[in-house]
């Protein structure tokens, strides 16, 4: 196949061809605001591996998982059009950079593989719980105020976790902190060594030891590279000191280097990232060759051209030269500058002018003509979060604008969740149990005043039972010999909601996703703290979620489609996203742009000067410039930006920002408010019809699984983010699979005897919600004992499955396999035999579980063998699809009783199962939840307390195949997934 042809009959511009399938070293894309970089990406990646290029040697680096979901699905598209089997992106890697450090680290070494990850909240989470092993009290008096009072308690915290950030980020030398400031550089060396005790890690930490590793040319790291050919970089504008780093080291050991992205949508320098990487990245590879991507097909002229404009004028010459066109204009459209005496008046014109556009004509580029519906607006302003002079968030007026004229709008902005009714009264449960056992009088008054006005089905009686059991656990009392009791968050959160009717309330997504959001911090918080065992740890709990939790999480909702609600959005949450309507509000001189954001961080400005010199780690006129282009772009037809003269609560009027100022064009209109003035743009009614949505599912097996034994329980737990407890043991299985790894890592030609195999246990045993014993000899506890039976798995394996090691060696390869609308992704464990000229001979699939079978596995009704079968089968998929290698046999390894039961990986058993994952997208995809209660299945669900435990029929009569599942002798059963097969107050 011509795959030139191919690719541009795709088709791909005369712009995009060039870039796709260009064979220079090193390739700068130049892709300005809707030009269709995403697709040229993917282009390039179908024409690298119709080009010769195995798939395991090319690593594309996106900016965000969604992203990469994204660009996986134009990949398999791309690969179909060069007539190659799309199942092939399952194995490239295609995802974030932090991911696949990750990934590296683990390949390293095993024990990896047992460490959490802490975003940005949990590791202040982190921080907190290790105060006093940290000594971080020395730092508040050291970086004092400027009235020289003390730094405030979580103020510190942000500091050195921005600190601890930076300093990976930047790839600075603690010797270098140390010499300026001895203190801070001190505590961040007892973070970093405390947390490889703990076995944590951060996004900077992980990215930085693969950089180390690396530059260290550790045997581990240069093996990870070993495949590499082609590293491909989206959205490069972004990219920090230490990403830049990885990617040149990469580059080393890479035929090509593709990267592309837009310096005109440069907006995350506050956090880092350093645009001089895109400005001056001919300046690096001297030989590069850069192809402007130069052509807009989202907006209109108008709205190109004046971009376009205000960019040049703005930015002069520190942006690379570009002039975008609009690839075509069409009609309606309307772009309107617009000011107001009041924000009142500003916030009424944006819900009336939605209301007009309801259900009127639009035609997509491929000539389809729908009505407008909700979905295709949205309200884009700097901050949603800062609050007005009169205390109301800077949106408040447009989303009370939207109420009234009854339009459903989604509210994507962090620090709101206990400003809504069902989370703030939680909080103020858990408030009344910080001092003590609450009496009567106090619980019924929050019932009044509260409870029951935000939980229309709470039971009174119940609350008050909830609120004595755990008023009781919480302030029991501390005596030497009485042993401290282990108290659950999570636990005590279900109780309430329990109580509170949450299972008969009915309500919304919107409510569900606030309280799954409550459900998240917990489960953060229990993640990183050993144990929370009396008043005080409960009460640094109430301490998070009172001063930081409220402003640094943010409800998700994680509905696969995008709700048909009017988008109320910061920009940068925006980015990526198109509207054919588009109002960019809150725009006056002050607001936007707003007042220079200098550096304020406790890592000496003099160590990241360079950083500050380019922008980065504060907020600048050309840093906003570029924000408010960002902004403009996301238009498509409709674009109007608004400010107002007074704004709610403020002393004195605004003044006209520039940027609106210079918003200049021959159609923009600042008109439109003059009733003399010509009317506005109102297009002909239409049906109103949602946009296509080519949303892709992210997911995972244990995901899909969770779908066909409940899909409500999926719901709950996946869109709603609802958690389950924490149990006491919770890493127990990560920490055996991971010795299983390590051993093999170890002993790669013949078997450890098992005291070998008990060493290695023993030494990458670790578990983070039990604490070891202060006396392990003679007194030892549960960690002890845990310990002790790990290093008893682990032995009995290698002692009873020595042919494991014999000329074969266990990886454990991670897999994405693409189905329809969906990339399921996971880890697969493969048991590979060599010859004697070391070529792989034979692949198994085993996946090893920390489970017993009892005398007769096959039967044992506990162990859920429609999931285990389901899961071996499709890693069956992913080996022979994405590795080549057709795994003859597939088994499910019991590790407690050293069990391993064959599972039917048959051409027919595993089209069974892929036909099962396809039928479970495409019912999430269409937003099919309906409850499937059995009184077993019920009876162990993590989420019974807030479930109404129904049996629902799904939205269609299809119906998956049978599973094949082993059976006694060798042969098979069918059975189909328990969402079928168990229902029933009997089942």
């Amino acid at each position: 196949m011509n795959v030139k042809k191919a690719l541009s009959a795709w088709p791909l511009t005369p712009d995009q061809l060039p870039a796709a399938i260009a064979t220079d070293p090193e390739i700068l894309a130049l892709a300005g605001a809707g030009s269709g970089k995403s697709r040229t990406l993917a282009a390039r990646v179908a024409f690298l591996v119709a080009s010769g290029a195995p798939p395991e040697s090319l690593v594309a680096f996106t900016f965000s998982d969604k992203a990469a979901e994204t660009i996986k699905d134009r990949v398999a598209k791309a690969l179909t059009v060069c007539g190659l089997d799309p199942l092939l992106v399952g194995g490239m890697y295609i995802g974030t950079i932090h991911a696949w450090c990750r990934r590296v680290l683990g390949d390293m070494d095993a024990k990896y593989r047992q460490f959490d990850v802490l975003d940005a909240m949990q590791l202040q989470m982190y921080l907190m719980s290790r105060y006093p092993k940290l000594n971080l009290h020395p730092l508040r008096t050291q970086h004092s105020t400027k009235a020289g009072k003390p730094r405030g308690y979580f103020e510190t915290l942000n500091q050195v976790s921005r600190a601890w950030t930076m300093m990976n980020d930047e790839l600075l030398d603690p010797a270098q902190i140390a010499a300026e400031d001895p203190v801070l550089a001190d505590a961040l060396e007892r973070l970093r060594a405390q947390m490889e005790h703990d076995n944590f890690i951060d996004f900077s930490l992980m990215q930085r030891l693969v950089v180390e590793a690396l530059e260290g040319k550790e045997p581990g790291a240069a093996q990870a590279l070993a495949p590499l050919q082609h590293v491909l970089v989206d959205e490069y504008q972004d990219v920090n000191v230490v990403q830049e780093r990885l990617i040149e080291l990469m580059h080393r050991e890479s035929d090509t280097l593709f990267v592309v992205g837009d310096d005109d949508q440069a907006i995350y320098g506050w956090r880092g990232a350093d645009i001089t990487n895109i400005l001056e990245f001919d300046q690096r590879y001297p030989n590069a060759v850069v192809h402007k991507l130069l052509t807009n097909f989202r907006s209109t002229s108008a709205v190109v051209e004046a971009a376009s404009t205000f960019a040049s004028q703005e930015l002069g010459a520190t942006r690379l030269q570009k002039q975008l066109t609009a690839a075509v204009d069409r009609d309606p459209r309307e772009f309107g500058v617009l000011r107001f005496s009041t924000r009142m008046e500003e916030a009424a014109f944006v819900g009336d002018r939605i209301k007009e556009l309801l259900g009127t004509r639009y035609e997509e580029p491929d000539g389809t003509v729908r009505g407008l519906t909700p979905a295709d607006f949205a309200i884009l302003m700097r901050s949603t979060n800062m609050s007005e002079a009169d205390e109301t968030k800077r949106h408040t007026a447009f989303i009370r604008a939207l109420e009234t004229r009854g339009i459903e709008y989604a509210l994507n902005a962090g620090g709101q969740l206990f400003e809504r009714a069902q989370p703030a009264a939680v909080l103020s449960a858990f408030q009344l149990l910080r001092y003590a056992n609450p009496d009567r009088t106090q619980v019924d008054g929050l019932f009044n005043s509260e409870l029951s006005s935000a939980f229309p089905c709470a039971d009174l009686g119940r609350i008050r039972q909830a609120i004595a059991h755990w008023g009781r656990r919480i302030h029991a009392p501390v005596a030497p010999g009485v042993p401290r009791q282990r108290i659950f968050p999570q636990q005590l959160l279900h109780d309430l909601l329990e109580a509170l009717g949450v299972a008969a309330s009915g309500f919304g997504d919107g409510v569900m996703a606030d309280l799954g959001t409550f459900s998240k911090i917990l489960t953060d918080f229990e993640s990183v703290y050993v144990s929370v065992d009396g008043k005080a740890r409960f009460g640094e709990l109430l301490n998070f979620l009172e001063n930081v939790a409220g402003e640094g999480y943010e409800t998700d909702n994680q509905m696969m489609a995008r709700p048909d609600a009017v988008t109320v959005s910061t920009i940068h949450k925006a980015k990526g996203l198109e509207f054919p309507v588009v109002f960019v509000v809150d725009v006056e001189a002050g607001r936007f742009p707003g007042r220079k954001r200098s550096y304020d961080g406790w890592i000496p400005a003099s160590l990241v000067q360079r950083a500050l010199n380019n922008g980065s780690y504060q907020t600048d006129r050309p840093d906003q410039a570029r924000l408010f282009y960002t902004a403009i772009t996301r238009a498509e037809r409709f674009l109007y930006v608004t400010g107002s003269d007074w704004l709610p609560g403020g002393a004195r009027p605004t003044k006209v920002s520039p940027y609106a100022a210079m918003l200049t064009h021959p159609e923009v209109r600042r008109d439109l408010l003059d009733p003399s003035a010509p009317p506005k743009v109102m297009p002909p009614p239409a049906v109103p019809s949602r946009r296509g949505d080519e949303s892709v599912l992210p997911t995972t097996y244990s995901q899909i699984h969770s779908y066909m034994r409940c899909p409500h329980a999926y719901k709950l737990s996946v869109v709603h983010g609802f958690a389950p407890p924490i149990p006491e043991l919770f890493g127990f299985g990560r920490a055996v699979h991971a010795a299983v790894g390590k051993v093999h890592q170890l002993y790669e030609d013949q078997a450890p005897s098992p005291v070998e195999a008990r060493i290695v246990a023993e030494e990458l045993f670790h578990l983070k919600h039990v604490a070891p014993s202060q006396d392990p000899v003679n007194r030892p506890g549960a960690y002890e004992r845990a310990k002790q039976s790990s290093a008893n798995i682990v032995a009995s394996y290698v002692d009873n499955y020595a042919k494991d090691f014999e000329r074969k060696r266990q990886v454990e390869l991670p897999f994405e396999v693409p189905v329809n609308r969906a990339v399921i992704s996971g880890a697969i464990d493969l048991l590979l035999s060599y010859d004697d000229s070391s070529q792989i001979r034979e692949a198994s699939v085993i996946d090893f579980k920390t489970m017993e079978g009892g005398p007769e596995p096959i039967n044992n009704p506990d162990l859920h063998w429609e999931n285990l079968s389901l899961q071996v089968q499709l890693y069956a998929r992913g080996a022979i699809q994405v590795y080549g290698m057709n795994a003859r046999s597939g088994a499910v390894h019991l590790l407690k009783d050293g069990q391993r039961v064959s599972v039917p990986i048959d051409a027919s058993a595993v089209d069974a199962a892929v036909s099962n994952v396809d039928w479970a997208v495409d019912r999430i995809m269409a937003g099919d939840f309906p409850q499937r209660a059995s009184g077993k299945k019920c009876g162990g669900c993590d989420f019974a307390q807030i479930c109404p435990q129904k049996v629902e029929p799904f939205a269609t009569s299809q119906k998956p195949p049978k599973l094949h599942l082993p059976a006694s002798g060798g042969g098979k059963e069918y059975l189909m997934v328990s969402a079928f097969s168990q229902i029933g107050p009997d089942q």
